[in-house]
């Protein structure tokens, strides 16, 4: 599955918070529910019985090759390439099943939070929780054929994207959520020739639609 996301910085529109996510309310009730049967005890490489052990968990060489969870970095993490669509190794988690959105979005957002234990006081939180859209970059740029794309957001919402080539013809379309922290996100254009590509991007509330920004990447093949 292509993830696309190239984001300029910009005021913040109408949109709501998420709260804090605390581990032991709100994920390892998750990990309860739909991982334990198979990743507990030590089964398998990832240990869903409790937060030590999930924090523990490193995946193998022959795989990702690092630990399941990074904290502040969910779109790293593979935990979550894991339970996403398409994940780069394996099979998508859990096995005969998936999670919902909501689950999906708490986890990430727990790991973009710090991965903490416990709910962290407003003083600890402070520089985890930024207070507007701010762009971190791209690497590489020029690419071939895929960059990646940082940027810290204040709120969890939905986002499109289109992407045009020099001659102003779309050549791709897609919609994401941003989750709260810093987000990763992978722009590839293997099916696309070298060049000059345009952006337009826009967040979506429940209430409206805003343009947020737009600008270019080359593709050198």
């Amino acid at each position: 599955m292509k993830r696309m996301l190239l984001v300029l910085s910009f005021s913040i529109i109408s949109f709501t918070a998420t709260a804090q996510i605390d581990y032991g309310n709100d994920i390892q009730p998750i990990f309860t529910s739909n991982c334990n049967s198979c990743h507990s005890a030590g089964q398998n490489s990832f240990n869903s019985s409790s937060y030590s052990a999930v924090m523990a968990s490193t995946s193998p060489s022959s795989t990702y090759d690092s630990k399941h969870v990074i904290p502040n970095n969910a779109q790293g993490s593979p935990l979550v390439d894991k339970i996403e669509e398409s994940p780069e190794f394996g099979d998508r988690m859990p096995q005969g099943g998936q999670l919902s959105t909501d689950e999906i979005d708490k986890i990430k957002q727990w790991i973009n939070e710090g991965a903490h234990e416990e709910v962290q006081t407003s003083n600890e939180i402070e520089s985890d929780y930024p207070d507007k859209f701010e762009l971190l970059g791209n690497y590489p740029n020029p690419f071939n054929p895929s960059t990646v794309v940082q940027f810290r957001s204040p709120v969890s919402t939905e986002f499109r994207i289109t992407v045009y080539n020099a001659n102003g013809q779309q050549v791709n379309s897609l919609t994401g959520r941003t989750v709260i922290g810093e987000n990763d996100f992978t722009v590839n254009l293997s099916d696309q020739p070298s060049g000059v590509y345009f952006y337009r991007i826009r967040a979506t509330s429940n209430v409206s639609n805003s343009f947020i920004g737009s600008g270019k990447m080359t593709l050198i093949k």
